[in-house]
């Protein structure tokens, strides 16, 4: 009996650590990610290389470490029972589809690449939903020939809308018993999201810009200074474009997200294995 149990045990425990290594690499790529959005925050000098060289010295090196980070994390999911063959199937898929989305534009530059991101991490997971995003947004600047120094940011910004979406989605079993709720649900975070991403996308750039006393960043304002100004800053320049990016994911999940969350879950629940 005791030999009998010992390869389920050892199964289970393998499955926790594999678990365990994979929130480990998210983990430190969300920190990297947060690092290179913040450090120059903490120079003693205001970068004066202006907007349009922001980041230029060490963008490939972030965009390195988020590749390398974002390999490591596919290749423990995909040897783990996080992700098999059919799952990591779905992901490509849906990053070229999402892709795809980002590229018509909407109205005042809003797109329709949040729809799936959102979706998919819902469904599918955190980890998942950070190798969407962020692997989407990639595909999505190859596409269109915006590749800069930006990217990277725009890859972590994405790959953190779907990987809370992933945290949103722990709520799914109790949401489930009630559809139109959790239609509802998932709708705020799109519109909290489409906020989101914009104030931090801002981040990248803000300290190399001067624009103004009372909206702009540098060496020894404090943390409350910094948030008022900040703000000044967000209502001036991106409040309304993150508006309407808001609105389109409101609009597009109203309207597509229903069927849309069907087809993922039927198929999550497919070809998903899960060990008890």
């Amino acid at each position: 009996m005791v030999s009998a149990a010992t390869p389920g045990l050892s199964l289970r425990r393998g499955a926790r650590s594999v678990s365990w290594l994979s929130s480990l690499t998210l983990s430190t790529a969300s920190i990297v990610g947060l690092v290179a959005f913040l450090y120059p925050f903490v120079l003693s000098r205001s970068p004066d290389d202006g907007e349009n060289a922001a980041h230029a010295g060490d963008a490939p090196l972030i965009f390195g470490l988020l590749a390398g980070l974002a390999a490591v994390l596919f290749l423990v999911e995909l040897t783990s029972h996080g992700m098999n063959a059919k799952v990591a199937s779905a992901l490509a898929v849906l990053a070229m589809a999402a892709a795809i989305l980002r590229l018509p534009p909407l109205p005042a530059g809003a797109s329709a690449f949040f729809f799936l991101v959102i979706l998919g991490g819902y469904v599918f997971g955190a980890r998942f939903g950070f190798l969407l995003g962020s692997l989407a947004l990639f595909l999505s600047a190859l596409a269109s020939g915006g590749f800069g120094p930006w990217v990277p940011f725009q890859m972590f910004a994405a790959g953190w809308v779907g990987m809370t979406a992933g945290w949103l989605g722990a709520l799914s079993p109790a949401l489930a018993r009630r559809p139109r709720l959790e239609l509802l649900v998932i709708m705020l975070f799109a519109a909290v999201s489409g906020f989101a991403f914009g104030a931090l996308m801002n981040l990248w750039f803000w300290p190399f810009v001067a624009t103004g006393d009372s909206v702009s960043w540098h060496p020894g304002l404090g943390a409350a200074a910094t948030a008022r100004h900040y703000w000044a800053f967000y209502l001036l320049t991106s409040a309304g474009w993150d508006a309407w990016r808001a609105l389109a994911n409101i609009v597009l999940i109203g309207v597509a997200g229903r069927p849309t969350l069907r087809v993922l879950l039927r198929y999550r629940d497919r070809f998903t294995v899960r060990f008890a």
